[in-house]
């Protein structure tokens, strides 16, 4: 009796396949435990820059205007500005008269959702947070106002 060609090779093929699975079955599995490492980032503060080019003549005696801020997020991640309080006097570019009584002054913001991106550098506005009295002198029409504030921000990712 003879055993034609074709059927041996494909007999060969078979028990190879089956050899080869077995193999690949009795492989041992093996596994690991121990520690990784990640590090967090250090947050670095939001800095203003002036923003007299940004505002707009909204302020007159008895009325309240917005406040523009120029501000920058050196951060990798984005922030949101969730409070701007006053932090310091506040002066105008007309001098000394004006100065002396500017009748400005700011009222502190709380539960602010101003984004600004990381990297990115933006003018924000938080309405209504600037007022002018009556007691505001005569010079101080056209004035651009400098208002020194302190920000609280959160990461915003």
């Amino acid at each position: 009796m003879r055993i034609p060609r074709k059927r041996t090779a494909v007999a060969v093929v078979a028990v190879g396949a089956v050899i080869a699975v077995g193999v690949g079955l009795s492989a041992w599995s093996v596994t690991g435990s121990g520690n990784g490492a990640a590090k967090a980032t250090t947050a670095s503060a939001i800095t203003l820059a002036d923003a007299t080019g940004f505002t707009s003549a909204d302020l007159y005696p008895g009325a309240t205007g917005n406040l523009k801020l120029r501000a920058t997020n050196p951060n990798a991640f984005p922030v949101r500005i969730t409070a701007v309080s006053g932090n310091g006097t506040v002066t105008s570019d007309k001098g000394a008269a004006c100065d002396a009584s500017t009748g400005v002054s700011v009222t502190n913001q709380t539960g602010l959702t101003l984004d600004l991106a990381a990297g990115a550098t933006a003018t924000l506005t938080v309405p209504n947070t600037v007022s002018m009295s009556n007691a505001s002198d005569n010079s101080c029409q056209g004035a651009v106002f400098t208002v020194p504030v302190s920000l609280t921000a959160v990461s915003n990712a």
